[in-house]
């Protein structure tokens, strides 16, 4: 993260969220978050009329696919998220949640409290770009800086309630930390929740890169020289302990299966499969 400003990975997903794929809107709100040249980049394709599809592919052939990969991310977590929602559940927690709009788009949150968990500076950089707009729910803004400081205690003077079952994303992150930190993270998690909870998260498995042996040379080094190094892989045993007992894994898959449970257009790029989605379920 660049001083005063969220992540340059935060920049390109909401970028990509706000761009979509067709026509069929992902994240309205996104281009307001963005600067606004870049907001306007994004933005461009509701005035450009038949151009607009010619436009978006230019941006999704340039980004390797990145485009597709966040929205088709993005929709996954959605129907889970909603998912939940309609069982009534109370709290949602959006860990390293950047420039995430949820609480402001999905109309389903309204009668939800939502801690957003972030540095302060992206937080900061957030509020302002959000500027009059009157919030549609309870958001809460838990502000943590994750290399000394403890979420659990922040979240819970923001009023976290341990007796509530809680939704918890945990999106384009745990890939940025060293294992040790996810380890850590996760028995946070499992310390504040209850029976009933859902944790949606994303993680990168090992060996899953394109382009063989350059890929899994070049990739790295690329993410490095952005100042957003690649850290953390799970594999399935991996995963389990850093789950530990008393949740129960009922999603698993990758930007193919997301495409499948959505119905999206986006199109799954080989560049991304390394990342997967997992949602796990407390159950005691």
């Amino acid at each position: 993260m660049r001083q005063g400003l969220p992540s340059g990975t935060s920049f390109l997903v909401s970028f990509a969220r706000g761009l979509g794929v067709d026509e069929q809107p992902v994240d309205a709100l996104a281009p307001e978050l963005l600067p606004p040249w870049l907001g306007r980049i994004a933005a461009a394709p509701g005035r450009l009329g038949s151009a607009a599809a010619l436009y978006r592919g230019a941006f999704r052939a340039g980004t390797l696919g990145l485009v597709d990969h966040a929205v088709l991310r993005t929709r996954a977590i959605d129907l889970h998220l909603e998912a939940a929602l309609r069982t009534g559940v109370p709290q949602l927690v959006i860990l390293g949640a950047g420039l995430d709009a949820r609480a402001w788009r999905i109309p389903a949150l309204q009668s939800t409290v939502v801690f957003e968990v972030d540095h302060p500076s992206t937080q900061r950089y957030k509020q302002n770009r959000m500027g009059r707009r009157a919030p549609p729910t309870d958001i809460r803004y838990v502000a943590v800086d994750f290399e000394k400081e403890r979420f659990s205690e922040a979240l819970e003077h923001a009023g976290f309630r341990h007796s509530a079952p809680s939704i918890w994303i945990w999106e384009g992150v745990t890939m940025y930390l060293p294992i040790g930190a996810v380890h850590e993270a996760m028995s946070q998690i499992t310390a504040l929740t209850t029976e009933g909870s859902t944790v949606a998260l994303t993680y990168r498995v090992p060996g899953v890169l394109p382009w063989g042996l350059v890929g899994r040379a070049a990739i790295p080094i690329l993410f490095a020289v952005a100042g957003e190094p690649l850290k953390a892989t799970l594999d399935q045993a991996s995963l389990a302990s850093v789950l530990g007992s008393g949740w129960e894994l009922v999603y698993d898959d990758d930007a193919r299966g997301w495409r499948e449970l959505t119905g999206s257009t986006a199109r799954p790029s080989r560049t991304f499969l390394s990342e997967r989605l997992a949602v796990v379920k407390r159950r005691h």
